[in-house]
């Protein structure tokens, strides 16, 4: 009989997945809490422990990496230039609507641009306009593409 020996590179990529898995449970148990109940003020119950779970990946440099894994183990398909925030939403709630995604990837890169600790996040958006308010401010400050016929369409 043949000696099958385990592949090291398998061993590491399993254990990546199992703190990937832990440093997300609370974000995936929000998740759960939100599709039970539907009140204005509940994504901030999800956004929170997303923004924890980022600024976890970015304080140990590992976000593009652990973002990688992630999508390459969960089918997600990564595009050109996507964030780590996106691919944690699309992992956590696949089923939510595209702009809406994109609303909040936006107020979190601007919470993560102005460099608010996790436990200040609440109050942080709730001074700056809510979601819609940050993103806002977000594309004040550096925006992602053009529109086609220019800023003066009315």
């Amino acid at each position: 009989m043949q000696d099958i020996k385990k592949d090291p590179s398998r061993v590491r990529h399993r254990s990546k997945l199992s703190g990937l898995a832990a440093s997300m449970q609370p974000a995936r148990e929000a998740a759960a809490r939100l599709k039970r109940r539907a009140g204005r003020f509940e994504i901030y119950e999800l956004l929170e422990p997303v923004y924890r779970v980022y600024f976890d990946w970015k304080r140990y440099k590992k976000a593009r990496r652990s973002a990688r894994v992630l999508a390459h183990e969960l089918g997600i398909v990564r595009r050109k230039g996507m964030c780590p925030i996106r691919v944690l939403i699309e992992a956590i709630l696949p089923e939510a609507d595209l702009k809406q995604k994109s609303r909040w990837v936006r107020a979190l890169e601007y919470v993560h641009s102005e460099d608010v600790s996790p436990s200040q996040f609440r109050k942080f958006i709730g001074g700056h306009g809510g979601v819609a308010g940050c993103a806002h401010l977000a594309v004040k400050i550096s925006r992602r593409r053009r529109r086609p016929g220019g800023d003066w369409n009315d």
